[in-house]
């Protein structure tokens, strides 16, 4: 059916209430639903990180001896930090402070040989603020308006079991 210029005006509104509608809307759907997912997806870039991080230390402190690897000053705890801030997918996640990091290690099950197996403990501490801190008034929420906290511990078996802490 053919429509003539008469009954479109006639179904049109002449008031604009819809174009008035849209600005509280739009301000609405980004404040509630917009920044809040870019938050959000920002702190799962930033744990993904974290998580990265977490395995390199884990991986390189199975292979170097213990006294190296709890050392403050060592590979794992400074060295491997410091690079992935400066050059590696630390310079994608928004700190607060640095990342804290223990090592630590414990027997693992006694081979057919009588070797017992040496596991290392790596825990990395990372706090993180969001993209884009939304302002909510009286609430500090992890991840939206205020800094998240991610707590990662992985273990691995001591590729050597001399290295291990005795």
């Amino acid at each position: 059916m053919f429509m003539t210029r008469e009954m479109v005006r006639v179904r049109r509104r002449s008031t604009g209430s819809s174009i008035a509608e849209f600005g509280p809307a739009l301000w609405l759907l980004l404040i509630c639903i917009f920044f809040p997912l870019l938050d959000l997806m920002s702190m799962l870039v930033s744990y993904g990180c974290c998580m990265v991080l977490n395995n390199i230390q884990v991986h390189e402190a199975s292979l170097t001896k213990w006294t190296d690897a709890m050392s403050s000053t060592g590979p794992i705890i400074k060295a491997l930090p410091d690079q992935w801030k400066a050059a590696g997918f630390g310079q994608y996640v928004k700190m607060v402070g640095d990342p804290q990091t223990t090592v630590s290690y414990r027997q693992g099950q006694t081979g057919s040989d009588q070797i017992t197996d040496k596991i290392v403990i790596v825990q990395t501490t990372v706090t993180c603020s969001p993209f884009l801190p939304i302002p909510i008034p009286a609430v500090n929420v992890p991840g939206l308006n205020g800094p998240m906290t991610f707590n990662i511990v992985a273990e691995r078996p001591v590729e050597n079991p001399d290295y291990g802490q005795p």
